[in-house]
């Protein structure tokens, strides 16, 4: 059987190319939002919940695993570090299928190496501008962003009770709160902006299926800058950028 570490359209497309080649997988996500939006299959097994590298070892003994394809978020560094140490562990093949990273540095686009370094500037533009801030970063990172001020800031986040509540006890009100699930086109990414007078958009280096593109082309259509927080840094032993790829590989080895 093929584990998916998912929870990415990536991986959703990946395991139902897997399932029509008539392979047996494991799909597994942090949330039941992920996996209930693969369509039952006889051939497939899905799991949600944390995995650290002793539930993922559990994992790969019980479903019988020959191939782990990590096609997680880019910056779901600890599932993907207790991945690779778990799959090594069990001399179990590890491929990671990673999403081309596409920041283009220039007047209108800032890359960082953190949250914080983020927050840190858009504190010092605060003063300088007289428009807002939209983070779409997600509401696992909205720590990171505290000194911001709370009525120029907005945040797009799942529409998940627990992520909501998470928004109201760190201190933002109901109308800075975009609780909503993608994609975005470019329309609505661009309404949004305008209507909330968005000066500056934060958000993760997430690839072209992460809504990159339309986010950018929003945000430079409303004449905001756009800040980058570059993804982590992780030892992949292999890595493959397409899904087609990812599953050539497993019918050729697996």
């Amino acid at each position: 059987m093929i584990l998916v570490l998912g929870g990415t359209l990536d991986s959703r497309i990946l395991t139902e190319l897997l399932l029509e080649e008539g392979k047996e997988v494991c799909y597994s996500s942090l949330t039941n939002i992920a996996t209930d939006q693969i369509a039952e299959n006889p051939l497939l097994t899905k799991i949600s919940g944390q995995l650290d590298a002793g539930t993922l070892r559990e994992t790969i003994t019980i479903y019988n695993i020959n191939l782990c394809i990590d096609a997680t978020h880019p910056y779901a560094r600890e599932i993907s570090e207790n991945a690779i140490w778990a799959c090594d562990a069990m001399n179990i093949d590890y491929i990671r299928l990673e999403r081309p990273s596409h920041i283009d540095e220039g007047s209108d686009i800032i890359a960082y190496h953190t949250y914080e370094d983020a927050r840190d500037y858009l504190i010092g533009a605060m003063g300088k501008s007289d428009r807002n801030i939209l983070l779409t970063t997600g509401s696992r990172q909205l720590e990171a962003f505290e000194g911001l001020p709370k009525d120029r800031t907005y945040i797009r986040v799942l529409p998940t009770a627990g992520v909501l509540k998470k928004c109201e006890n760190l201190g933002y009100k109901p109308r800075h709160i975009l609780a909503l699930q993608g994609p975005f086109s470019v329309e609505m990414n661009v309404a949004t902006m305008k209507e909330y007078k968005i000066g500056f958009v934060v958000t993760k280096d997430s690839g072209d299926v992460g809504g990159i593109p339309e986010k950018v082309a929003a945000a430079r259509q409303v004449d905001a800058k756009i800040l980058f927080i570059r993804r982590p840094a992780v030892a992949y032993p292999r890595v493959i950028t397409s899904v087609e790829d990812a599953v050539v590989c497993a019918l050729k080895n697996h």
